[in-house]
């Protein structure tokens, strides 16, 4: 190989690398928001398709993403968002229950889950997995 092309396809190769780790975890690349965001202004993403990360619980009568995992074991529910199951879900269920996960769904600001304890909802979810951990 020539060498002064060496350094030219090293920079091709970082930008490459640089673009493929920057691209969104799955198709909602502006629909990225926070669980504060939707608790605070729920009008503003009422029956839109959101992306939350949060910490997820599965359990009879309180599928809930919460903001943090400390607001499950508190027993805060308007830190979080009721989770509609479908098969989504259901087939990563194992996988997705009592960790960090990222959810994409179409938020209901009205549907505030189980006994009204949650702060909206997520339904419709066409996307699930585990959230990846950041490496200090």
């Amino acid at each position: 190989m020539n060498n002064s092309r060496a350094p030219l396809l090293s920079v091709a190769t970082m930008m490459f690398i640089t673009v493929l780790s920057a691209t969104p975890i799955s198709r909602a690349q502006n629909n990225s928001v926070s669980i504060v965001q939707l608790i605070a202004t729920p009008e503003k993403y009422d029956r839109k398709v959101v992306q939350v990360r949060g910490f997820l619980r599965l359990e009879f009568e309180g599928n809930t993403i919460y903001l943090h995992e400390d607001d499950y074991r508190h027993g805060i529910g308007k830190n979080g968002l009721w989770i509609v199951r479908n098969e989504k879900i259901d087939e990563k269920a194992d996988k997705l229950n009592m960790h960090y996960v990222v959810l994409e769904g179409t938020f209901e600001a009205s549907n505030e889950g189980h006994l009204g304890l949650n702060s909206g909802a997520i339904t419709n979810i066409t996307f699930a997995v585990v959230s990846p951990t950041a490496k200090p």
